[in-house]
């Protein structure tokens, strides 16, 4: 099993990027498992094109499209900032899922046809919002825009959503404890893929 992870916060310190470490580390004793921190990446700052191409990508855009490609699971870790995600992952997603690419259209269908069907797809959000707010006073927006506008539109089909919170003084060994869970489940999950492939 092949698994990529893109951790979606533009700080390399952040509890963010320690819950995608966390389920790397859960992961690669059972899968082939990639870390794409977005902290780490080079992005280019200037307005995108009307129609984006591939010419516009660099090497760090090109290897993640690669892994993402050769990849059975992405999992994407993200905060909740102004009811979305952070604008440096969304200005990664408007380059990355590329038109004729990521997904085409058929003339005479309103709905693209995702060109990641068969892959899965996994999401880890933090936020300072109780989930109970959350839910009933938000919709939940944000998980129904990842799974429905993003994940599916390009053929993921999102299996798992989770949603930890408040971050805002959660004292570290409740942090601790959301690790060891994210690793732990990380560990279950592809290691009943590996006996199901078996």
């Amino acid at each position: 099993m092949k698994i990529v992870i893109i951790s979606g916060h533009p700080r390399a310190d952040s509890f963010t990027q320690a819950l995608a470490e966390a389920y790397q580390q859960g992961a690669q004793a059972n899968a082939d498992v990639s870390l794409f921190a977005l902290s780490q990446m080079e992005l280019d700052p200037t307005p995108i094109e009307a129609k984006p191409t591939q010419e516009s990508w660099n090497e760090d855009i090109q290897a993640l499209w690669d892994a993402i490609s050769a990849a059975d699971h992405v999992v994407i870790t993200h905060p909740l900032w102004w009811g979305t995600m952070p604008s440096e992952l969304k200005h990664l997603l408007d380059r990355l899922l590329l038109p004729g690419l990521a997904y085409s259209y058929v003339k005479g269908k309103p709905l693209p046809i995702g060109h990641l069907k068969g892959k899965t797809a996994e999401v880890i959000m933090t936020s300072d919002t109780p989930d109970w707010f959350y839910r009933l006073a938000y919709g939940s927006a944000q998980t129904k825009l990842m799974k429905n506008q993003i994940l599916k539109f390009v053929g993921l089909k999102l299996v798992q959503f989770t949603h930890i919170s408040p971050i805002r003084n959660m004292p570290a060994e409740q942090r601790q404890t959301h690790l060891a869970k994210i690793a732990e489940r990380a560990r279950v999950f592809t290691s009943n893929h590996k006996k199901s492939a078996a």
